[in-house]
């Protein structure tokens, strides 16, 4: 099995409602070259994300993903990151485009 990097153990949630608990995310800032393909926010908020070996999950664009284990220092809250896109593949894992969300959702 292939070894590979959890940055954050997040909650997913959809309109207020926790979706799915205790997913492992791997995150890793985008180039600003990447991120401005995508258009929308500030370069320097756009991040790659994957999750892998985790089944049953659905995730969707507008989705949000919350880290509760560590606090923001610039909003003393839990960083969240808001899902761009999202992909699937068989292989079990998930390809993620981020934006980080800034104060309240």
């Amino acid at each position: 099995m292939t070894q590979y990097f959890v940055d954050a153990m997040v909650v997913q949630s959809r309109h207020s409602a926790t979706v799915a608990p205790g997913i492992p995310l791997q995150i890793e800032l985008m180039s600003q070259q990447e991120a401005s393909f995508y258009g929308g926010a500030a370069p320097y908020f756009r991040y790659h994300g994957m999750v892998q070996n985790v089944t049953g999950l659905d995730i969707r664009p507008k989705d949000l993903l919350t880290d509760p284990a560590t606090i923001d220092p610039d909003t003393s809250a839990a960083p969240m990151y808001r899902v761009v896109t999202s992909q699937y593949y068989p292989d079990v894992h998930w390809e993620l485009v981020l934006d980080k969300a800034r104060g309240t959702t």
